[in-house]
């Protein structure tokens, strides 16, 4: 029981407009149509003081137009966080991705709040000001709330009281209130409060309403536990049924290099709203954007399925995090923005990563849900599952299935067309919010996504892209593989062409990269499909990020002593990637010092006219345990966590690159 009366609430703060947004329970979520919250969000965050008061004003706005009988069309449209990555829609309170697909949350207006400090919907704070009028008199709220039935407001304060759950006693109860003789309360409701600050004296009640919120809490919790769980559970493939996977559960973390274990990993990705950190500490509200990066995905999220951590949406915002938290660390990346005389050197690299989703725009029949768009009478992958050693079918399975499903020309012509549309589409909306822009456009592609964007840029007159792309990273890719199968080479768009009875593929990009990692099992090498020589070298290394200052040499050397039995990798100066390697087409035109080989001039040519530094294949260097099945897996969908990737990419992006003179390979070591 509680006491109302005897100014406790005599304090009053000052109504603030600061707006949240929630980060664990979504609204809606992509390709789910029939998906329903099954409780309430608890967990919120702000947006930034620029956010909240465009969002302010645009409420307040149409808030007006609604008094004044405006009937026309006013936009309730809020582009919120840094560049604008988020949309806010004020008619349905909710936020969501601008360029990509993803889960909604709710938005609320921080006006009313509950004693945990949660902000209340937008309904419940509409009613509770205008009822908030009547002191010391229970009132029947309207709408159906989980924080109750009725109000009722102190005495002295009517900007705070108590939501009740019920009214024990009825009429009685409700006539002995009134009549002024009923001091106390039942607590069965939750204590309110208007403004952003919650009054001194609500710390005082928190104690006697401790049980009755905990039970609260508790409830909520299972909720969202069972939310998650029916999650997971609607959204496993047919492919996740062919085994368990306890042998991964019980190791740490095994998609992730940030040290979550899998069940704090699987209860965030899910808000990636809470990953992209709104509030933000960038200096602008919009930065200037000078290169786009648009990014296409490969394993078709079917591992992504079972373990949300791969999710693809949230991966890129990792790469995107990467690079700000990189670029504030490296006094070499800042100085060649300075040179180039922009303004915001210091903080702004200029680079925008954006993701391309697909995979859920077309159905393989690889999960239940799904009905074979070719023929009806194809059966799902579970009924031609052999079931023995289930576990490596499941890995095999999960990584590969699109690669395969891609060498189908259906498929294939069905994949290409839409990533195309997709590509186009998100330049368009990019162009359409950012009507400024004039820089350059560039593709990284993992996974089959590297080998969807290979064929798309060698097929260009078949598949248009509304701009012209620059740099091609193709990350973890099978092109080699497939292009081998396929007896087809590889060579640039223009300048010397090699002599060859094969078709040759040649991708429309003015820089084209090979990024893998050694122990990656669906990566292969591409450079051997220019020239046969090259199988004889080895390829180059990406240099280690240093947080100190960019790319260094004394990284590399450190590191290096401890890669017994492996290549040594190419000496890395002065903050660029020199070229260290390429093909040899006449053994008698060789140099060789040192064990390093300097090529031809004419393949030098054919090189440099794929990438400046006569280098299309880059590794990066496996840890000393990267040996077992589940460390292979992990590097094939870690790429986007990888420091030394995203210090590549902001590297190649950012430095002036002229072709090199020379060309210098080593032999591969076996």
């Amino acid at each position: 029981m509680f006491r109302l009366r005897g100014g406790l609430f005599h304090q009053t703060r000052r109504l603030t407009t600061q707006w949240y947004y929630a980060t664990d329970i979504p609204t809606t979520k992509p390709y789910e149509p029939n998906y329903e919250p099954t409780a309430a969000p608890q967990k919120f965050e702000k947006l930034s003081e620029e956010d909240s008061i465009a969002l302010e004003t645009k409420y307040r706005s149409s808030s007006n137009k609604i008094k004044q009988n405006d009937t026309s069309k006013n936009s309730k449209i809020v582009q919120v966080g840094e560049d604008n990555l988020y949309t806010v829609d004020l008619d349905k309170f909710t936020i969501k991705p601008t360029y990509w697909h993803g889960p909604t949350y709710e938005v609320r207006r921080g006006l009313w709040f509950s004693s945990s400090g949660t902000p209340l919907t937008s309904h419940l704070c509409s009613e509770l000001e205008s009822l908030s009028g009547k002191k010391n008199e229970v009132q029947k709220l309207e709408g159906n709330y989980q924080e109750g039935k009725y109000v009722l407001f102190s005495e002295e304060d009517n900007n705070t009281g108590f939501i009740l759950k019920n009214l024990d006693g009825g009429k009685l109860f409700l006539n002995y209130l009134k009549s002024g003789l009923g001091s106390y309360i039942p607590i069965n409701g939750v204590a309110v409060y208007k403004g952003e600050k919650r009054p001194l004296d609500l710390n005082s009640i928190d104690k006697i309403l401790v049980n009755s919120v905990n039970k609260e809490k508790v409830k909520v919790k299972e909720d969202i536990k069972s939310e998650i769980n029916k999650g997971k559970e609607n959204e496993r493939s047919v492919l996740s049924n062919l085994t368990n996977w306890e042998l991964f559960d019980n190791l740490p973390s095994i998609f992730s290099t940030t040290g979550l274990d899998t069940n704090q990993t699987n209860s965030s990705i899910d808000a990636d709203l809470e990953q992209v950190h709104l509030m933000g500490d960038y200096p602008n509200q919009k930065r200037k954007i000078r290169d786009l990066v648009l990014c296409v995905h490969g394993i078709g999220q079917t591992l992504g399925m079972k373990y949300e951590y791969v999710n693809f949406a949230h991966t890129v915002n990792l790469l995107r995090s990467n690079m700000k938290n990189l670029y504030s660390k490296s006094d070499s990346l800042k100085q060649i923005n300075k040179n180039h005389g922009n303004d915001d050197w210091d903080s702004n690299p200029g680079i925008q990563v954006l993701p391309i989703t697909w995979r859920h725009s077309i159905k393989f029949k690889t999960v239940p849900t799904e009905d074979d768009i070719c023929n009806p009478e194809v059966p799902a992958l579970e009924d031609i599952t052999v079931s023995g050693i289930l576990p490596l079918r499941k890995l095999v399975g999960d990584v590969a299935l699109d690669v395969l499903l891609y060498e189908e020309k259906y498929y294939q012509d069905l994949i290409l067309d839409t990533v195309m549309n997709e590509l186009n589409n998100t330049y368009t909306l990019f162009m359409k919010k950012n009507p400024d822009f004039n820089g350059r456009v560039h593709l990284i592609g993992h996974s089959l996504g590297s080998l969807i964007l290979f064929d798309m840029l060698s097929r260009h007159r078949h598949y248009k892209l509304k701009f012209n792309v620059s740099h091609f990273f193709s990350i973890g890719s099978p092109v080699g593989l497939i292009k081998l199968v396929e007896r087809t080479k590889i060579g640039p768009k223009k300048g010397p062409k090699p002599k060859s009875t094969l078709r040759v593929n040649r991708p429309n990009c003015e820089e084209y990269y090979n990024l893998y990692h050694t122990c990656d099992p669906v990566a292969y090498r591409v450079e051997p499909l220019i020239d046969i020589s090259m199988s004889q070298y080895d390829q180059a290394y990406l240099p280690h990020w240093s947080e100190l200052d960019g790319f260094t040499s004394k990284m590399i050397e450190i590191s290096g002593n401890i890669w017994e039995g492996l290549p040594t990798p190419p000496d890395i100066q002065n903050g660029t990637t020199e070229a260290i390697g390429t093909e040899i087409s006449n053994k008698t035109d060789i140099v060789t010092k040192n064990e390093e080989i300097t090529i031809t001039e004419e393949l030098k040519d054919i090189l440099t006219s794929l990438n400046h530094s006569g280098r299309i294949d880059y590794a990066l260097k496996p840890n000393l345990l990267d040996v077992d099945v589940i460390s292979a897996l992990k590097s094939h969908v870690s790429y986007f966590e990888e420091p030394d990737i995203s210090g590549f990419v902001m590297n190649e992006l950012s430095n002036d690159h002229k072709r090199s003179d020379k060309v210098v390979v080593k032999k591969v070591t076996k």
